[in-house]
C-alpha cells in the first residue's frame, strides 16, 4: 500500500505554517496598494472639445478643408449652428475655396489623466482640464503659463513671469509653435509670388553674379558657382506671404482657425524654422540667419568638424558655452531647428543643442526684417535642404476677438497667492481665459481635474444618405496624437 504523501493530491492540502500566510498577506496588501497607486495615478477620463480656444493644439467642432492652391489639409473652426468665418488657406493664401474638398469633423476627443495633479502640482506650458471659476459644473481646458506666488503679464505677446520673460525649452517650443509656412506643400503660384529666393551676396545686396542654388521639386540643392567670389555667401531667403492680406510682409498672429474674418494685428518676431540638411563632403560650412527687429543672427554650423560651431548677433561674435559638433556629410540628412521664441536663440542638430540657449533683449531699432526673417548660406560645396518649414511662437494678446477689454495681467502684472495659477488658451485672440474672466483670473489648485495626454478617436461628421438624411460619427484615425 502507497504510503500517504504530502504531494498525493488525494490526501487533501498541506497548509503552511502560520509565518507564511502572514507573509501572504502582507504581499498582497502591498501589491493591492500599489495596484490602487498606479490605478488612482494613470486612471482616465474622456472629454469632447466643444471650442477652438486652444487650436491648433486641440481643435473644437471644424470643417477639414484641403486647399485648391496647394494641397494643404486645414481646420476650420465651427460654432454649434455649423457656422464658420470664411476659409483661408494659412499655407499659400487661397480664399477662392468654395469649390475645395471638406468635411466636418467634431470636437477632439481627449483622454484626461486624472489625479496627477493630486500628486504633483501642475507645471508650466503644460495643458491641463480644471472646473471654471465662473461656472464650476463646467471643465475647461488651457495652457498653465503663472503659478502659486509669481506676478504675471502679458507684454508684446510674451507671457512675463517676476519681470523677465517666460522661456520655452525645445520640447515645448515645439509643441506649442503654429505653422506658417510648409514647403512640401508648395503653391501652384509658386513661381509668381516665390517664398523661398536665391540671393547671392544675400539680403539688401543686389548681385549680378549667377546663384548656385536650384529648385528641385520640394528640395533646394546648391552646388558651387564658378560666377560667384567664393567668399560671398549664397543666401536662400524665406520671403514671407501674408495669408491673410495676399501680399508679402511680417508675419502676423493670424490664425485661419478663425477664418478670414478674424485677421491678424499684431506683428510676431518670434519664429522658429526647421528643415533637414544633407551637406555634401566638399562643404566646410552652413550658415543660419534669423532676424528680429534691428537683429540679425549668424549661426555657422561646421560640416565634419571643419571648425567649430560660432554664433553672430549683428555681425559681432557671442560667447558660447556647451558647443555641440554640427553637421556631418555622411547618412541620412540631418534635422536642423533654429528659433528666436521668448527672446531666446535655440538651436540643434537632429535633437542636440549646438549651445546653451542665448537670452538677449530685442534691438528695436533699424530694419523690421520682414522681407526675409530667415535664411541659410553656404559659400561652396554642395548641400541638399530638403522640408523647409517655419513656425510662429504663440502670440498673447490684450483684447478678446479685437473687442477692447480691461483684462488682467495686461496694464500691469498681476500677483498670483498661495495655490492660485494662471491659465491661457493657445489661439489668444478668441480664448476666453484667465485674461477676461469677470471676478477673478485665477485657478485655484483644487479645481484641476487632470492632465489631457491623448486625442483618442478623432471623427468626420459623415451624412450616410442610405439611412436618409442622418448624420453619423466616423472615426478618423489619422487625427490620433500625444499632447504635448
Amino acid at each position: 500500500m502507497q504510503e500517504p504523501n504530502s504531494e498525493n493530491p488525494t490526501h487533501g492540502p498541506v497548509l503552511d505554517d502560520g509565518p507564511g500566510v502572514v507573509r501572504q498577506t502582507v504581499d498582497f496588501l502591498v501589491v493591492l496598494a500599489l495596484s490602487i497607486l498606479i490605478f488612482r495615478t494613470f486612471a482616465a477620463e474622456a472629454y469632447v472639445v466643444p471650442t477652438g480656444s486652444m487650436a491648433p493644439t486641440l481643435l473644437g467642432l471644424h470643417k477639414d478643408i484641403v486647399c485648391t492652391n496647394c494641397g494643404l489639409r486645414f481646420a476650420l473652426g465651427m460654432d454649434e449652428q455649423g457656422r464658420s468665418g470664411r476659409a483661408v488657406c494659412p499655407n499659400c493664401g487661397q480664399d477662392d475655396l468654395k469649390n475645395a474638398a471638406s468635411v466636418e469633423c467634431n470636437g477632439d476627443r481627449l483622454l484626461v489623466q486624472k489625479f496627477l495633479f493630486d500628486l504633483r502640482a501642475p507645471r508650466r506650458w503644460e495643458v491641463a482640464v480644471f472646473q471654471s471659476p465662473n461656472e464650476p459644473t463646467q471643465a475647461y481646458v488651457k495652457r498653465v503659463v503663472g503659478l502659486p506666488g509669481e506676478t504675471v503679464q502679458i507684454v508684446d505677446g510674451d507671457v512675463v513671469i517676476n519681470g523677465q520673460v517666460a522661456h520655452k525649452a525645445l520640447a515645448e517650443q515645439r509643441a506649442m509653435r503654429i505653422a506658417v509656412y510648409d514647403h512640401n506643400y508648395m503653391p501652384k503660384d509658386g513661381d509668381r509670388y516665390p517664398r523661398w529666393m536665391f540671393r547671392p551676396g544675400g539680403i539688401g545686396r543686389p548681385s549680378t553674379q549667377k546663384s548656385g542654388w536650384a529648385s528641385q521639386g520640394t528640395r533646394f540643392v546648391h552646388e558651387t558657382s564658378r560666377e560667384l567670389d567664393p567668399d560671398q555667401s549664397d543666401w536662400l531667403e524665406y520671403t514671407h506671404w501674408e495669408a491673410d492680406r495676399a501680399k508679402y510682409g511680417p508675419v502676423l498672429d493670424f490664425a485661419s482657425y478663425n477664418g478670414m474674418d478674424l485677421r491678424g494685428e499684431n506683428t510676431v518676431p518670434d519664429l522658429f524654422f526647421a528643415a533637414r540638411f544633407a551637406p555634401g563632403p566638399d562643404l566646410a560650412e552652413v550658415n543660419i540667419r534669423l532676424s528680429r527687429g534691428g537683429d540679425r543672427y549668424v549661426v555657422t554650423l561646421p560640416v565634419d568638424g571643419q571648425g567649430q560651431v560660432e554664433v553672430r548677433r549683428s555681425g559681432r561674435p557671442e560667447v558660447l558655452k556647451g558647443l555641440g559638433s554640427g553637421l556631418v556629410s555622411k547618412g541620412e540628412p540631418q534635422l536642423v531647428e533654429a528659433s528666436l521664441f521668448d527672446r531666446r536663440l535655440t538651436v540643434a542638430v537632429d535633437g542636440i543643442l549646438q549651445f546653451e540657449p542665448i537670452d538677449f533683449l530685442p534691438n528695436g531699432l533699424g530694419p523690421r526684417g520682414f522681407a526675409s526673417p530667415v535664411g541659410v548660406g553656404v559659400k561652396k560645396g554642395h548641400l541638399e535642404v530638403s522640408d523647409l518649414k517655419l513656425f510662429r511662437d504663440v502670440y498673447y494678446t490684450s483684447a478678446l476677438a479685437n473687442t477692447p477689454r480691461r483684462p488682467f495681467g495686461v496694464d500691469a502684472p498681476y500677483q498670483l497667492g498661495e495655490n492660485q495659477f494662471f491659465v491661457l488658451g493657445d489661439n489668444s485672440a478668441v480664448s476666453n481665459d484667465s485674461r477676461f474672466w469677470d471676478e477673478s483670473p485665477v485657478v485655484h489648485r483644487g479645481m484641476f481635474l487632470g492632465k489631457p495626454f491623448l486625442v483618442h478617436l478623432p471623427g468626420q461628421v459623415v451624412p450616410l444618405r442610405v439611412f436618409g438624411q442622418s448624420v453619423y460619427w466616423v472615426p478618423d484615425p489619422r487625427e490620433i496624437r500625444y499632447i504635448r
